[in-house]
């Protein structure tokens, strides 16, 4: 496959890629996990062995190249062996969310025709049962763990993952595992995401788009001197994020994977894992941030004024605001005391946070820049495999999303969307050749994002296309900015702006749990703070942007109850219908007003 300026993998797949640093580096640690409160470590060579005894059951089982194997599972170690042996036999993996509901799965399965499910916990592996049973080709489901919820089923085989080992292990002894020839451009894995409120569409990616990403990734992050690096996973690996960035890139770079199951336990993993690197979304680094805060809350009046002013005077210098001589001399105290005191409880050898899945709300970005703790916010889409942009590490501009990664092309159309080209595009969607022509022209990804180009090279996102309000004044507004502004105060828990048509800008909103604890549940007071949280939020708005009227949520949007989508966008669409008369009765109260 042609490189990119000498970067990214020299293997033909993926699986080539993983089995050749196996060879190479047999004995060292590559996934840790945790069991009873332990961290354990598992050798390349490890679980290069189970890749194959894994293949080859799968194998005798009837899985062949092209077949579609999906994975229901939390991140564990069998996820990884799982999606590396159904590359390891041409097969294509099939990443599925833990939170989809069983309608999603079933709908999945039979949308991807999928021939077997890989399933983990009995919650998981009860939903999984019914949705394969109404899928027309699924005949065969792995369950890691045992479960005593199975009805079984004469159309599916259902086998435990130790029987499948030994079954792996008797096929190999009568020949030795061997992939079957590859193309670069064979369909790896088939990655879904929903576009707000559509269906599910299944970005076919291939080896060859993988690789761009990581390439892309290596020519970004080089400049960190990447040696042995430890990577602290938490996103879920059946997002396409997680799935190029925080497995395969830390595979070609030959880094260990310490694999989080639990998010809550994020301050304490650091402490112990102390990553060199970390991928998420902005919301865990807005946790990340009230835990540093809400730490120093105890630590008496001096100690809160010290955090105040390193954020302060590190916004400044990032901001290239001139600091006096006694400013000058105070920051570098604060290098020394508040800067190194947060650095070692991030584990005291990160050199970088990498955000992307969602926008970062600027303040995010620069309370960490501003203690010297390096985050680069980035963008992507599935269909990119996911990886189109990010900020350089030392060249850092957080209002945006940084650069295109090397080997990506990038024009806007006459109405401001980016569409990008190169080896990281998506082949197509999977079994949809309308949703394909849409979104591929002339070899071209339609992103559907509004973006500006800077003069340097960076590029920053204004909202979508297909979510663009438009007031009855014929202004074009992004909702998503505003929502990211108002989401940012602690007392909101999630926002959607309204006003298409109308005159102004209006608000459905999510009060945090820790404002309804706080007041007891008083509505008068939610009411009260929510008003005081969108003037603040107001501040940072123009005039067209600013929310002049809102009403609350009767309950959070989730997954359950089809506000959010699995990757965690909000079904505008959806959500609007539900709360329509009560969203236009604000206009309506205004104007009555009049």
């Amino acid at each position: 496959m042609p490189q990119i300026q000498g970067l990214g993998p020299k293997e033909h797949t993926l699986c080539e890629m993983f089995f050749n640093r196996a060879k190479s580096h047999p004995t060292h640690p590559f996934i840790w996990t945790k069991q009873d409160n332990e961290w354990i470590s598992h050798s390349w060579s490890d679980i290069a062995s189970q890749v194959e005894i894994i293949a080859s059951a799968l194998a005798q089982r009837g899985i062949t190249a092209g077949a579609r194997v999906a994975i229901l599972c939390e991140n564990r170690r069998e996820w990884i062996i799982s999606d590396l042996a159904i590359m390891s036999i041409g097969a294509i993996s099939v990443p599925l969310f833990t939170t989809y509901t069983q309608t999603d799965i079933t709908y999945l399965l039979s949308h991807s025709g999928a021939r077997a499910i890989i399933c983990s916990n009995p919650h998981l592996t009860s939903i999984a049962e019914t949705a394969a049973q109404d899928s027309p080709n699924c005949y065969l489901m792995v369950v890691i763990e045992p479960s005593k919820l199975l009805y079984h089923s004469l159309s599916l085989a259902i086998v435990s993952w130790e029987n499948l080992i030994e079954e792996g292990k008797q096929a190999l002894e009568k020949s030795v595992f061997c992939s079957p020839d590859m193309s670069v451009d064979d369909v790896c894995c088939i990655i879904y995401s929903s576009d707000g409120d559509e269906k599910p569409k299944g970005a076919m990616l291939t080896h060859r788009s993988i690789m761009a990403n990581l390439a892309g990734a290596e020519g970004l992050l080089r400049d960190l001197s990447l040696g042995r690096e430890v990577f602290l996973s938490m996103l879920p690996l059946s997002h396409a994020y997680e799935h190029s960035v925080g497995l395969f890139f830390p595979i070609h770079i030959r880094a260990e994977i310490y694999l989080l199951h639990r998010p809550e336990a994020l301050s304490s993993a650091i402490l112990e894992v102390k990553p060199t690197i970390m991928t998420a979304v902005p919301r865990l680094y807005e946790i990340l941030r009230d835990r540093i805060y809400a730490s120093y809350q105890y630590k008496g009046v001096l100690d809160r004024k010290m955090l105040e002013r390193a954020v302060i005077l590190g916004k400044k210098s990032l901001k290239n605001e001139p600091l006096t001589i006694l400013e000058k001399l105070e920051n570098s105290y604060l290098n020394l005391t508040v800067r190194r005191h947060i650095k070692a409880r991030l584990g005291g050898r990160l050199k970088a946070f990498v955000s992307g899945g969602a926008a970062l709300d600027p303040n995010i970005g620069y309370f960490f820049l501003a203690l010297n703790i390096r985050i680069l916010q980035g963008y992507g889409q599935t269909e990119a495999s996911p990886v189109i942009t990010a900020n350089p590490p030392k060249q850092i501009k957080i209002e945006t999303v940084g650069k295109l990664l090397v080997g990506v092309e990038a024009k806007l159309t006459s109405l401001g969307e980016i569409c990008i080209r190169g080896d990281l595009v998506m082949k197509g969607y999977w079994d949809d050749p309308i949703a394909t022509k849409k979104k591929l022209r002339d070899g071209w990804l339609f992103t559907g994002d509004i973006a500006t180009f800077h003069p340097d090279g960076y590029i920053s996102l204004t909202g979508r296309k297909k979510d663009i309000i438009i007031n009855s004044g014929g202004d074009n507004i992004s909702p998503v900015k505003i929502e990211t502004v108002l989401q940012a105060h602690p007392d909101i828990a999630q926002a959607m702006a309204y006003g298409n048509q109308h005159a102004y800008i209006t608000a459905l909103i999510t009060p945090s749990k820790t404002l309804c604890k706080s007041t007891n549940y008083d509505q008068e007071q939610i009411t009260k703070r929510i008003s005081d949280a969108i003037k603040t939020a107001n501040a940072r708005l123009s005039t067209l942007e600013k929310v002049r009227n809102f009403i609350t949520s009767d309950e959070p949007f989730t997954t359950e109850n089809e506000g959010l989508t699995a990757s965690g966008q909000i079904k505008r669409q959806q959500i609007t219908q539900l709360y329509f008369e009560r969203l236009e009765q604000l206009y309506q109260r205004n104007s009555s007003s009049n």
